[in-house]
């Protein structure tokens, strides 16, 4: 494993040296070309997010320390999209289609959850329908959404009119499908974050195991970008990044405050960026970014 050589420590939002953790929020890197950086906290109305998508330099937050989804920008501040009143009550995951459709779950009220491009929202298929819990959430290529269920372990294929059918049975043995995304050939990553095993389901439906690490590995959130899948992991305070018939890499680990890193999301440029529920009760979070600093690779 690779030396963690920079540190970035926060504490009101101060960079210091000291690797000492308490409250504060620790940032460490595996080499010297990344930075980390705060990009919004629960000073500007976000609360403790869970899901997090980046659209159109927009945060999409599926913030479960609100019980609400919410759009949060630093020129437009924070909106809120839709509250407990619809019925939901824990927004988990959520993802947005082509036509700025959002789509999210909820493992308390379970449930596929819309917000369609005009801002209407809907329960498009709940317990009625056999979605109990629902946790990751995945958009598919023929425009269905898959659903993870972390109670029935499965996982559903839910139709844009709401039709439910089991995609994979809890004979396939995934015990809490958490996080789900697609890669550019049509492969499926799951992330079962009890288990601690990342799956991947290829083109001819088939299982397999890619890291099984028991203890030392417990994936939260997966993301897929430019060959890439970024993994946030709350258990253990990390954000990985795996390629395809490569070792599992540490991209920087996490400490006090920031440690319970959730949603994961990379912009167009390759900029990472993790919400963090630092006290989930007490509905208080951050969202980070990690960039590779420029100036720093060109010293190389």
């Amino acid at each position: 494993m690779k030396k963690f050589v920079t540190t970035f420590l926060l504490s009101g939002l101060a960079f210091l040296t000291s690797c000492k953790v308490q409250k504060e929020g620790l940032v460490l890197m595996t080499d010297d070309s990344y930075k980390a950086s705060v990009v919004a906290t629960s000073k500007v109305g976000i609360g403790s997010p869970d899901g997090l998508v980046l659209r159109g330099g927009k945060f999409y937050l599926a913030d479960e320390g609100s019980n609400s989804l919410e759009v949060w920008s630093k020129a437009d501040g924070l909106k809120r999209l839709a509250d407990p009143g619809l019925g939901f009550k824990s927004p988990e995951d959520l993802v947005i289609d082509a036509d700025g459709n959002i789509f999210f779950t909820d493992d308390d009220a379970g449930g596929l959850w819309q917000i369609d491009a005009q801002g209407n929202a809907r329960l498009v298929a709940g317990k009625d329908q056999g979605l109990i819990s629902t946790e990751g959430i995945a958009l598919a290529p023929d425009g269905s959404i898959l659903v993870g269920d972390g109670e029935q372990h499965k996982v559903f294929r839910v139709t844009r009119d709401g039709k439910v059918t089991e995609f994979l049975g809890k004979e396939r043995g995934i015990t809490k499908p958490e996080s789900m995304v697609f890669d550019d050939k049509g492969n499926l990553y799951i992330a079962d974050n009890e288990d601690n095993v990342l799956y991947l389901v290829d083109a001819n439906h088939e299982l397999h195991r890619l890291i099984d690490r028991k203890d030392s590995f417990s994936p939260e959130t997966i993301f897929y970008a430019k060959g890439s899948l970024y993994i946030s992991d709350s258990h253990n305070g990390k954000l990985y990044v795996y390629n395809p018939n490569e070792e599992l890499k540490t991209i920087a680990a996490f400490g006090g405050q920031l440690k319970n890193v959730q949603g994961v999301t990379v912009d167009e440029q390759g900029n990472i960026f993790l919400s963090v529920q630092s006290d989930l009760k007490r509905n208080v979070g951050q969202i980070i970014e990690i960039t590779k600093d420029q100036t720093a690779i060109a010293r190389k």
